[in-house]
């Protein structure tokens, strides 16, 4: 597992905020210190994290690492951001910005539209906050994404998925998986998200062949979805996990899986869908059905 410094998170965080180190010291403590923080030759006490934290997070709450829950519930009502993202409004930053037009894309978009412009859509909202270029660069350290960017990558890779770029989008859902589990274990965006990441990374690693890292990335996605009680990414979890088994020859340990899929869309097609907040509707169309053989 990453750990990541708090100096680190402070430096990246500020700089993507376009904060200086003055307007981010006021009040809390000397200009000094914070670059003895983000340097790591000085560790915040406690209260002046807390403080740091929470000022980079009134600014820029957009970010995931610094989110509170009461913040996504307070998306929860799909129809009304829409309306919002619609009202074409004063936006308070960048990052809002760059949601509403997410909001506004998500709600006109046609399935059957041709992938290769959905992904120009995407790849151009996604510029609007952070280079290009960190979709394909190994080495990105970046330590702080915004819940957008996040939606952003996995909603990019599902549509390579579909224009056969199988080899991008599979290192594009590696390195948000190890993000989501790195960077966000237990919280609400990875409560939500990884799920359905892991689920499309199997599915992407079952059509390059690779059977046993697809079972491991749907055993990872169950896992994290019975711990949090969500549905909506389980049956096709369990459906990529069915083909998995039925590639390496373990056929009872399939049909199980192909059970278990097959009663739970059963279920779910018999009530509503989960309450949830606004993650839940954007990422409906984001998650890539089983594949089948």
């Amino acid at each position: 597992m990453v750990y990541y410094k708090m100096g680190d998170v402070i430096r990246e965080l500020r700089d993507r905020l376009h904060m200086t180190q003055e307007e981010l010291a006021a009040g809390i403590c000397s200009v000094s210190s914070i670059a003895k923080i983000e340097k790591g030759s000085q560790n915040p006490s406690g209260r002046v994290a807390e403080a740091l934290l929470r000022r980079l997070k009134d600014v820029g709450c957009f970010f995931t690492g610094f989110s509170q829950s009461e913040e996504l519930l307070e998306l929860s009502d799909w129809n009304r951001v829409v309306a919002q993202a619609k009202g074409g409004g004063k936006r308070n930053s960048l990052f809002e910005e760059q949601f509403y037009d997410y909001v506004l894309f998500e709600n006109g978009k046609k399935k059957a539209s041709d992938h290769s412009l959905q992904l120009l859509e995407l790849m151009k909202l996604l510029v609007m906050s952070m280079p290009l270029n960190e979709l394909y660069d190994e080495t990105a350290t970046r330590k702080t994404y915004t819940y957008l960017e996040l939606y952003l990558l996995n909603s990019i890779a599902v549509e390579f998925f579909y224009m056969k770029s199988l080899e991008a989008s599979n290192r594009i859902l590696e390195r948000l998986a190890a993000y989501l589990n790195e960077w966000h274990a237990g919280g609400e965006v990875e409560r939500y998200l990884y799920p359905v990441v892991c689920n499309n990374l199997a599915a992407v690693k079952l059509s390059i062949g690779l059977s046993h890292p697809a079972l491991l990335a749907c055993d990872q996605g169950i896992a994290s979805c019975l711990k949090n009680g969500i549905l909506l990414p389980l049956p096709t979890l369990y459906g990529n996990q069915s083909n998995a088994f039925y590639a390496l020859g373990e056929t009872a340990e399939a049909q199980q899986a192909d059970s278990r899929m097959r009663a739970l869309r059963s279920m779910l097609s018999d009530r509503p869908d989960e309450p949830g907040p606004v993650e839940l509707e954007l990422l409906k169309g984001n998650c890539l059905m089983s594949f089948m053989w």
